[in-house]
């Protein structure tokens, strides 16, 4: 039994919860979006205090179960220069690719909708003011429960950018499970504010 074990069991437990309570406010459609309206202005907030605004910035296309309406991204990109968006490579690896009004983007390999323009590696990020990413959990020392492929961990993995993860008010967590090689975020985004961890 590798060291890692204890940490991935009790990574896997939090996720089903989690996920659980994702998939039923979902279906309460009215909260959903209240919660998500109240996400994109305390984002923007968040953009403010970082100096992020007018820089070019990292966000995500969030799917029906994650926090942040449909058009989360193409909200950020009136105060941020250029939105990057990620893509998810069979290699385990994301690339980046500019949000672009023009671009109804394509399914991913998660589900998700990707962009379909140029193609940057996870180097672009460096360019970035503030990386907004997506998040099961995250405990109030910035650890942050991912769904568990490691793509954003090798993404942030030796940034010097601030990482603002976006989660509901009962995602934050007394504590994330954590292995050496999960990147902790400097700021928590809610439907009730934002704050630096």
């Amino acid at each position: 039994m590798s060291q890692s074990t204890p940490a991935v069991n009790a990574k896997d437990a939090l996720r089903r919860a989690h996920l659980s309570t994702r998939r039923e406010l979902a279906a309460d459609t009215a909260r959903k979006r209240s919660l998500d309206e109240a996400i994109v202005s305390h984002t923007l907030a968040c953009l403010r205090e970082t100096n992020a605004v007018g820089t070019n910035i990292a966000a995500y296309n969030p799917l029906a179960t994650e926090p942040g309406p449909a058009d989360f991204a193409t909200r950020l990109t009136g105060p941020a220069r250029t939105v990057f968006l990620p893509i998810s490579l069979s290699s385990g690896e994301l690339a980046w690719s500019p949000a672009a009004a023009d671009d109804a983007g394509a399914a991913g390999a998660l589900g998700v909708v990707e962009p379909t323009g140029a193609r940057f590696t996870s180097q672009v990020l460096r360019s970035c003011g503030l990386i907004v990413a997506p998040a099961l959990a995250v405990d109030r020392g910035g650890m942050r429960l991912g769904k568990g492929k490691g793509y954003y961990d090798r993404a942030l993995a030796g940034l010097d950018v601030p990482v603002a993860a976006v989660v509901y008010d009962e995602d934050i967590v007394d504590a994330v499970p954590c292995d050496d090689h999960d990147q902790p975020v400097d700021y928590i985004i809610t439907p009730s504010g934002f704050f630096r961890v």
